[in-house]
């Protein structure tokens, strides 16, 4: 009995879908896709960057048949920053206008966020990697001021009250040997009395626990971690 020869054919990763094949291929020829609707600014593009110098390309940018960029924008920018004349794709046997490489370009950009973070798991190996070595969150998407901003906003105030001690928990140079808040504890007889204690001096709680409540005198508001990131790098 004869055996069939099988027909070799180029596939992708999962072994299915649209042909491709991974290919050296030299960034002037790449062209970015006109349609794509993402911007990479200077600070993403130095975490790519580092990225790249460490690890080199884990994941390869996807163009079509003609070279247009489906998935991987920035980092096609970011090994142009570094001086790279040719970097490895995948390409798609796809063209660039078909409904598919559409897909592509929307699913790269958007299926992530579809996931779903446990943000103080996140903080915890941030830190980690701080304490390893201050320039290792390079890299990484984040800088000390954004980890302290995060950690800020996932953890309580029992254990973070305000942005100097996110900022002393990151172990931010000049928050180091910050000297602790000084406190008044004021014990009541019952809750009315401090209701209207709060009411009476216009306190605004920040804190409220079961028998504890804390607040800031004067008063410091408890920003978004958006605030708390954009105030800590200005």
């Amino acid at each position: 009995m004869k055996k069939r020869k099988r027909k070799k054919r180029e596939t992708n990763n999962n072994g299915g879908g649209l042909a491709s094949k991974i290919e050296l291929v030299e960034i002037a020829q790449l062209k970015p896709h006109p349609r794509n609707y993402r911007d990479h600014p200077d600070d993403q593009l130095e975490h790519l960057v580092q990225s790249i110098k460490d690890n080199g390309f884990y994941r390869n940018a996807v163009v079509s048949r003609d070279s247009v960029i489906l998935a991987g924008h920035g980092v096609v920018k970011a090994a142009q920053k570094i001086g790279l004349k040719e970097i490895p794709v995948v390409r798609l046997d796809v063209d660039s206008n078909d409904e598919r490489a559409l897909k592509i370009l929307i699913g790269d950009n958007e299926i992530a966020r579809l996931a779903m973070a446990d943000d103080r798991m996140l903080t915890d190996m941030l830190k980690e990697l701080r304490d390893w070595d201050t320039g290792a969150l390079l890299g990484t998407g984040f800088d000390e001021s954004m980890l302290a901003a995060l950690a800020y906003v996932t953890r309580p105030a029992s254990e973070i009250a305000d942005k100097n001690g996110a900022a002393q928990w990151v172990g931010m140079p000049e928050y180091g040997e910050s000297e602790e808040p000084i406190k008044l504890i004021i014990s009541f007889r019952n809750e009315g009395d401090r209701e209207i204690f709060v009411k009476q001096f216009g306190l605004s709680i920040m804190k409220k626990e079961t028998k504890t409540w804390s607040t800031w005198w004067p008063e410091k508001e408890r920003d978004d971690a958006m605030s708390v990131r954009f105030n800590d790098r200005t």
